[in-house]
């Protein structure tokens, strides 16, 4: 664990850059019971110390004890991430509900809105946050976080491109980025669906995070977890900077003290 925090501290002290690291983390079943786990929670910590922005999902934290857990270990020390987060958000009509959770680093970045989604066609809508920074040339942008239901993830992915029109309009900006678990792996998006998504149109959006770029832990060989961002938004980028965070390699860690973290690596992109 000390090389673990030496590597973290390490990498936050190299991240003074004039550049922007955004990434989304899908950390399993992120409730009560993970965020009471030390070990666990310090590679998060250190996970979430690599980036200016981080969208977390599967937040289950209907009360924000989850969520200050996170933000209290994260600013032990050096307060430096703040946060927005959307309200619980239904999963049909049973109790369980998850957050969209959005730390970001207030000495590069501001948010300057948010809204969110409440039109129907999504399980998790999504809460869409607009930011700011001077660090970067695209110095206003809007990310759009998504968590589809597997089973429904074609129709949810239809629908995204409504809620790009919708961020587009309310502040007109088309600096856009939607990421997430878009659960489009082969077996919840075959190839013969994705004509019928708009998000898959290349005149308008790019693909960061390409269908060979296994996103789980499990190295299943599925591209779940995906940036995608529309050209005013792709100007910015540095693709070559998109991919995943290897936290079990880069940390050093086993398979079982991986997976106590997450099924899935973070996906990141710099935004230049």
């Amino acid at each position: 664990m000390r090389l673990l925090c030496a590597l973290g501290l390490f990498s936050a002290l190299l991240h003074v850059t004039s550049c922007l690291l955004i990434g989304a983390f899908n950390i399993q079943c992120f409730g009560t019971s993970k965020s009471k786990k030390t070990d666990v929670m310090d590679i998060i910590k250190e996970i979430v110390l690599r980036y200016d922005i981080i969208l977390i999902q599967e937040v289950r934290d209907t009360d924000g004890t989850v969520t200050q857990s996170l933000m209290d270990l994260v600013n032990q020390g050096s307060p430096q991430f703040r946060n927005i987060s959307s309200d619980p958000l239904p999963l049909g009509p049973g109790s369980y509900k998850e957050r969209y959770l959005f730390l970001y680093k207030f000495q590069t970045v501001t948010v300057t809105g948010s809204f969110q989604y409440t039109a129907s066609g999504f399980e998790r809508p999504p809460y869409v946050v607009k930011f700011s920074s001077t660090q970067t040339a695209v110095t206003d942008f809007v990310l759009i976080p998504i968590h589809t239901k597997p089973g429904h993830a074609v129709e949810e992915l239809k629908a995204l491109d409504v809620v790009v029109d919708a961020a587009k309009q309310k502040w007109t900006n088309n600096n856009i980025m939607v990421l997430g678990d878009f659960n489009a792996g082969s077996n919840y998006v075959p190839t013969r669906t994705r004509s019928t998504i708009p998000l898959f149109d290349t005149n308008v959006f790019h693909w960061l995070i390409p269908d060979n770029v296994d996103t789980t832990v499990s190295k299943s060989g599925q591209a779940y977890d995906r940036i995608v961002v529309t050209n005013d938004m792709y100007r910015g980028m540095n693709p070559r900077r998109a991919g995943i965070f290897d936290f079990e390699k880069e940390f050093h860690l086993t398979l079982d003290e991986t997976k106590a973290v997450s099924d899935h690596f973070p996906v990141e992109v710099k935004l230049s």
